[in-house]
């Protein structure tokens, strides 16, 4: 794998590559909030070869650059994925997001669908027509709520908030601790604190940036919907009324699949499952 650091213009995002070159269009995978490209390293290997594979860190996350004055709303990320299409030449591509990261590719579906081949949402978050659907929930939403407090604050306390918000994300307790303690390293210094607490308000004001992936026929790539039974972002009213909303978005042509026993952090959880049904929808 060979990692680069590519300039969108002022802002860098760290993104390698994987996988070897072929007769399909590349997949790129894009993460959620609070995590980073490593939620991808299990699905890796299970995805169909054939396919140049780009995994990138969203900005602020991972090895990418802190946001400093940059945006990082649902809608500046997209953004900033498709410019990264177009610096890494990229003319087409396989989207698959998860939680956050699925509802910045289905912007960059809905805004630039002639760049997009195929869409997999996977346990896919801030995403509704309804604004109030889209809006976190839980314990990620008190600490919104309390961002100018954090800012003043040790990082290593916002950090240590964010391990107790997220820790329901996984169904395996001991598997998210660990995991959630290497995600959250990237926060633990000032520049880390400043871009979760950019993360923390923008989640809070992106239900402002979704509802226009799901309007009626925006999505028109073959699509394909994951969901985690247990997952705590997607209580299941919430859930239907957003496969719902997908399925008229898409024109009814959208697949979806309920993941047992799963939470939110599917690619971590369930890389084998996810692998086939990324495999399924790429034949379509």
């Amino acid at each position: 794998m060979r990692g680069e650091f590519v300039d969108l213009g002022g802002v860098r995002l760290y993104c390698y590559a994987f996988g070897s070159r072929g007769a399909g269009d590349p997949i790129v995978l894009v993460h959620g909030a609070f995590t980073s490209s490593h939620v991808w390293q299990d699905l890796l290997p299970r995805l169909p070869p054939g396919h140049r594979v780009l995994v990138l860190d969203l900005l602020g996350h991972g090895r990418s650059d802190p946001p400093n004055a940059a945006s990082m709303t649902v809608a500046a990320h997209a953004s900033r994925v498709a410019v990264l299409l177009d610096v890494m030449g990229v003319e087409r591509a396989s989207l698959v997001g998860h939680g956050m990261g699925a509802a910045v590719c289905a912007l960059v579906a809905a805004t630039h669908p002639h760049r997009v081949a195929h869409l997999a949402l996977i346990n896919p978050t801030l995403l509704a027509r309804n604004p109030r659907d889209a809006r976190v929930i839980g314990r990620l939403a008190r600490l919104a709520w309390f961002v100018p407090l954090w800012q003043l604050l040790s990082p290593q306390w916002l950090a240590s908030a964010l391990h107790a918000a997220l820790l329901s994300s996984y169904s395996q307790r001991d598997v998210g601790a660990r995991s959630l303690d290497f995600y959250l390293k990237t926060f633990q210094t000032r520049d880390g604190r400043a871009a979760a607490c950019a993360q923390l308000r923008a989640i809070a004001a992106s239900h402002h940036d979704t509802a226009r992936a799901l309007t009626h026929g925006a999505i028109t790539c073959p699509t394909s919907i994951a969901m985690g039974t247990s997952d705590p972002f997607l209580p299941p009213a919430r859930a239907t009324r957003l496969l719902d909303a997908l399925r008229d978005a898409t024109n009814d042509t959208c697949t979806s699949q309920c993941i047992p026993g799963v939470a939110h952090v599917a690619p971590e959880e369930a890389p084998d499952r996810l692998g086939a049904i990324i495999a399924a929808l790429l034949t379509r």
